[in-house]
């Protein structure tokens, strides 16, 4: 791999180069990943993060603008995206409270009626799961089974069912916010 200065890769980033994001992605991917678990605290999401950070980089380096080192940038841009998925899911948790508080036992029809929608709508996200993604949340968050149990049980490994836990969360996060910013918007 040819050694390119921090100006050369800025340029080549910002002309298309592949060659350039991949030095940059290779470089910059494992300690971006360590500063999001500092914010986040979990590693998948982590990944997560720095990586939809890498893609959006990528979608719009012609448009750029680093004005003082690329390692500065990369490190301002994660953490600003660390905010922002805290910041979501802080909207998320509030909604979810919310949601949790709802009088089952309530003698209003209205409430019913939208208590029994906010269920429907989050049963439809789950089944809009992968297949094995929704069977693996199903037994950890319906079934209370701990993630060995799981592991065990569909003879995979942990990791991979905390990896399937994160994608499901993650996916529930997404539809559930689009959800209520088109309500509360």
């Amino acid at each position: 791999m040819k050694a390119y200065s921090e100006e050369d890769l800025i340029k080549y980033l910002k002309e298309g180069h592949e060659s350039a994001f991949r030095i940059v992605f290779d470089q910059y991917y494992r300690p971006l990943t360590l500063f999001a678990m500092k914010y986040i605290g979990d590693v998948e999401e982590s990944k997560e993060i720095v990586q939809e950070f890498f893609i959006r980089f990528w979608t719009k380096h012609d448009a750029i603008n680093i004005r003082f080192s690329l390692k500065t940038y990369l490190y301002h841009g994660v953490r600003n995206a660390c905010l922002n998925f805290i910041e979501s899911n802080k909207v998320v948790q509030r909604h979810m409270r919310d949601y949790n508080k709802a009088d089952l036992s309530s003698d209003n029809p209205l409430e019913r009626i939208l208590v029994a929608e906010q269920e429907e709508l989050f049963m439809q996200a789950i089944d809009r799961l992968p297949e094995k993604c929704r069977e693996i949340f199903f037994l950890s968050r319906m079934e209370k089974l701990s993630n060995q149990a799981i592991a065990d049980q569909l003879q995979l490994s942990v990791k991979t069912v905390e990896g399937q836990i994160s994608i499901a969360l993650k996916r529930l996060r997404d539809l559930l916010i689009s959800v209520f910013m088109l309500l509360f918007s």
